[in-house]
Order: C-alpha cells, then sequence, then structure tokens
C-alpha cells in the first residue's frame, strides 16, 4: 500500500474522530443520551454514550473510499459495509428510542444472513473440503446446517461486543488488540489487504477514542458504535475462517470478550435467572463491585489480552496447542479473579 493509505489517511483520521468526539459529548449530554447510574451500572456518575455516531461513519466511508480507489470493492464487501449501514442507523435509533429486544436481533440476523448469502460460494468450498472429504452426507443438508450455525455464532459475537460496553477503556483495548493482530498477519503474509488498511482505520479510530473512553471515561460507544463493531469482529473471524486464514489466532483474540459473556450466560441458566433481563454479572463487573476501580480492572484485563496476544502468534505455527493453553489461562483467569475478589 501506498504511503498516504498507510500513514496519511489514518492520521487524518485520528485527527477528525478526536476532534468530533470532543464535540459530541456536550451534545450527547442536551440530547440526554447518557447511562444513568442503577443498581446494575458500573458508574455512579452520567456518562454520554454514542461515539458510534462519530467513528462509524468514518469507518464507512474511509474503507469504502480505499477500496474504491484501490479497486478492492466486490460484491462481497458492497454487502458487508451495506450490512454496517443498516445496524449503524437501527442501532441509532435503538439508543435514541429504546427499540425492542426482538426488533433489535430481527435486523441483527437479517445483516448476517444477508452476509452469509453473499459468502455461500465460500461455505460450499469449505464444506466440500473440510466435511463432505470425511462424512458422506446430504450436501444441502449441511451447508444449512453450517450456515445457520455461522449466523448465530456472528449473531453471538455481535451482542457480545454490545454487552461488554460498559466498562472505561474496555471495548477500546479489545478492539485495538484485534486490530494490531490483524495488522500483523497482514505483515506476516496471512491477511489480504482489506484487513490490513481495515485495521490500520480501526486502529486510528480507536487510539483517538480511547483518550475519551479510558478511566475516568467521559463517553461510550453505545449501541450505535457497539454492534456495528461486534460485526465487524464476527466478519473478521468467519471471513478468514471460511477462506483458509488465520482464524485460530483471531479467535484467541476474542477469547476474554467469549468466556465472559459466554460463562455468565451459562451461570445464569444453572441459576435459573432471566437470561434476556439487563443484569450486572459479568466477571469485570462483580470485580469492580468488589472494590476495584476501573483502572485497576482494565490493568488486569490488558494483561490478559496481552497474553492472548502472544498466543495467538504463536498459534499461526501451533494453533491446536495455541488455542487450548488460551482457553485454559482464560477460564482460569477469570475464576481466579472472581474468587480472589469475592474472599478480599
Amino acid at each position: 500500500m501506498g504511503i498516504m493509505i498507510v500513514f496519511f489517511i489514518p492520521l487524518i483520521l485520528f485527527a477528525a474522530s478526536t476532534y468530533l468526539i470532543k464535540k459530541l459529548i456536550p451534545f450527547l449530554k442536551k440530547k440526554s443520551l447518557v447511562d444513568y447510574p442503577s443498581e446494575r451500572s458500573n458508574h455512579k456518575i452520567l456518562v454520554p454514550k454514542g461515539a458510534g455516531i462519530v467513528l462509524v461513519p468514518l469507518f464507512i466511508f474511509s474503507l469504502l473510499g480505499v477500496f474504491v480507489s484501490q479497486d478492492f470493492f466486490d460484491k462481497q464487501w458492497s454487502i458487508f459495509l451495506t450490512s454496517i449501514v443498516i445496524l449503524f442507523i437501527v442501532s441509532l435509533i435503538d439508543d435514541f428510542k429504546n427499540l425492542s429486544a426482538p426488533i433489535r436481533l430481527l435486523v441483527h440476523f437479517i445483516t448476517v444472513a444477508m452476509s452469509i448469502f453473499i459468502l455461500k460460494e465460500d461455505i460450499y468450498k469449505f464444506i466440500d473440503n473440510n466435511i463432505l472429504s470425511f462424512i458422506d452426507f446430504n450436501p444441502l443438508f449441511i451447508f444449512y446446517l453450517f450456515s445457520v450455525a455461522l449466523i448465530l455464532l456472528w449473531i453471538w459475537i455481535i451482542n457480545l461486543f454490545n454487552f461488554m460496553d460498559g466498562m472505561d477503556g474496555l471495548t477500546c483495548t479489545q478492539v485495538l488488540f484485534l486490530a494490531l493482530t490483524i495488522n500483523i498477519l497482514y505483515l506476516l503474509g496471512y491477511m489480504n489487504e482489506n484487513f490490513q488498511f481495515l485495521s490500520l482505520i480501526l486502529i486510528s479510530l480507536f487510539l483517538a477514542f480511547y483518550k475519551f473512553n479510558k478511566p475516568t471515561a467521559q463517553i461510550f460507544l453505545g449501541d450505535v458504535g457497539s454492534i456495528p463493531v461486534g460485526y465487524i469482529a464476527g466478519l473478521v473471524l468467519i471471513y478468514n475462517f471460511l477462506k483458509g486464514g488465520p482464524s485460530v489466532s483471531i479467535l484467541i483474540v476474542y477469547l476474554y470478550y467469549l468466556f465472559d459473556s459466554t460463562l455468565t450466560l451459562v451461570i445464569r441458566l444453572i441459576k435459573r435467572k432471566n437470561i434476556f433481563e439487563a443484569h450486572s454479572d459479568h466477571f469485570y463487573q462483580k470485580i469492580l463491585r468488589a472494590g476495584q476501580t476501573h483502572r485497576q480492572v482494565l490493568n488486569k484485563i490488558t494483561f490478559l489480552l496481552f497474553f492472548l496476544f502472544v498466543f495467538s502468534m504463536i498459534s499461526i505455527k501451533y494453533p491446536i496447542s495455541s488455542l487450548i493453553s488460551a482457553i485454559t489461562f482464560t477460564v482460569g483467569f477469570l475464576f481466579f479473579l472472581q474468587r480472589h475478589y469475592k474472599n478480599e
């Protein structure tokens, strides 16, 4: 890529997003688009939400501009970007008007189903090379079953990022580690240029956002940001999984989000709690309630994410052993923190 794309455009995005977020904060306060302190809240003060109003359009227009200028644009990416636009608009409405959960999930399903449909040729190839060569079964049945599984996984990833956007600096740090991983994988020759520029956009935007989202946070992404970002995270994983890319390396970077949310859901099911009800049962929330500050908890999670990043790099050569080690480390880390701070 040229120096303009690699250096100057990210620099411009960093400056633009910094300026616009700074201007956005008082606007959101005026419109009362804030997280209110409550029993399940992680804050004792009003915190504006809606940084995605700035970040997502900058992401869309910059990615589209570079793809068109570099002739990277194709039918698949047109659907992906259209899906991000739809999620952005609906989530923006949700932040202001509070749409019902069924409507939100229906939109998530439609956008993800569109994306899976445009990837159908890749799914057929994946099934033919990796499944039907080992088992003799109806190919059409396997295709639909596999497609449904991918849709559910993608929707779950979207909602993970929505669930976890509640602590100072958390989603920002997760996205920066993801973008760093993508960039290094590209430099090592394992990902294409589309994802190289996608990662540079994310780094520039979320470094700017971190200035306002770090402890003590001045603003959060809001649904308008966390939902599209969750879609992008799902896209990076599933696209590379189907096309033979370094999907294990990417999956490892997501393990904290996956296990914090998934284990929390399982524990709530075991305790017969309503899994659709808003709650404060995430591991990071329990540690906050035990008396740790947002900065202290963020430092601990950053420590975990750094080790997951290391496992991710090792997985390029040793995928299975690295994945098992990373899962063990993540689960052990979560339960150690919960038990340690519960006993304090």
